[in-house]
């Protein structure tokens, strides 16, 4: 079991798309010291996801800014920030500027749709160096960057989606990991804890990865790579999700979504359980924020 005092009651991975159809939850309880996951789920209903007391959220998108953005913005926290983007001098940081004359500091998101005329030399101009600024996590993860819209690996409109509709109407209910402190300490305090996870790097945790997740060929063959490695832990009950991770979450390529939340969450508890997941090095508490499970 793990060392933490208290360990998530229960963890829930949840892998944010661009759309409805590709949000996916993956849940693993704890029962009599196991964790126990149930098959992944879409999330139909933003308003009805129910954060328990003690559970530990993580979803895949980027929770934090990166530190040239914020002191552009002069923003002094993330937390501080989640409570006025949308508001005030932000009130249209969540309106995804379509044209380069829109974007501001204050309304950074572009470009809305993936048009012909549109360049990150428009949001270079307009953003300066805190246009394509990296987080430290970001670099160490190579993600991608968090305002520029379009790419495969864009994932503006996931982030600006959780913040606004997931994280910030329950700012005052919840803990924040690592703005708010060490996960141990916000674990012990009950109340659920919201970070940011990526579960490729996750899987990676486990010394696995998949080849080309669209295939469902490359998904089977990790999710019983996943399965040899997992071994008898007799801290994880993976029942309900063994036959999907042996035969890769079914023929369509849309299958990718609910196999990465499944993955995200076997990885992620054995991270808890182990009591191996790395706090982020200090400067990142402030404003950019860290990857569950990635070492400084």
């Amino acid at each position: 079991m793990s060392r933490l005092r208290r360990a998530p009651a229960e963890i829930l991975a949840i892998d944010w798309g661009a759309t409805p159809a590709k949000r996916q939850m993956c849940r693993a309880v704890l029962r009599r010291g196991r964790y126990v996951l149930a098959p992944p789920r879409p999330v139909e209903d933003v308003r009805a996801l129910d954060f328990r007391p003690g559970a530990l959220v993580a979803f895949d998108c980027p929770i934090g800014v990166s530190r040239e953005y914020a002191a552009t913005a002069g923003l002094r926290s993330f937390r501080e920030a989640l409570g006025i983007f949308g508001t005030g001098r932000f009130r249209r940081f969540y309106e995804f500027a379509a044209r380069a004359d829109e974007i501001a500091i204050e309304r950074p998101f572009y470009p809305a749709r993936g048009v012909k005329g549109t360049a990150r030399d428009d949001l270079r101009k307009a953003l300066g160096d805190a246009a394509f600024a990296p987080r430290a996590c970001d670099r160490l993860a190579r993600a991608g960057p968090i305002f520029w819209l379009v790419g495969p690996r864009q994932v503006g409109r996931s982030a600006a989606c959780i913040w606004r509709d997931v994280i910030a109407p329950r700012l005052d209910h919840v803990a924040l990991w690592p703005f708010d402190g060490p996960l141990k300490e916000l674990l012990a305090s009950g109340r659920p804890v919201i970070a940011e996870m990526y579960p490729a790097f996750l899987l990676r945790t486990l010394e696995i990865t998949v080849a080309r997740k669209s295939d469902p060929a490359a998904r089977a063959a990790c999710g019983r790579a996943l399965l040899r490695r997992i071994g008898a832990d007799v801290r994880l009950e993976l029942d309900a999700v063994r036959g999907l991770l042996r035969e890769g979450f079914g023929a369509s390529s849309s299958g990718e979504d609910p196999f990465d939340a499944t993955t995200a969450c076997v990885a992620l508890a054995r991270l808890v359980l182990d009591d191996s997941i790395p706090e982020p090095p200090e400067p990142a508490r402030s404003v950019e924020g860290w990857i569950l499970g990635l070492a400084g």
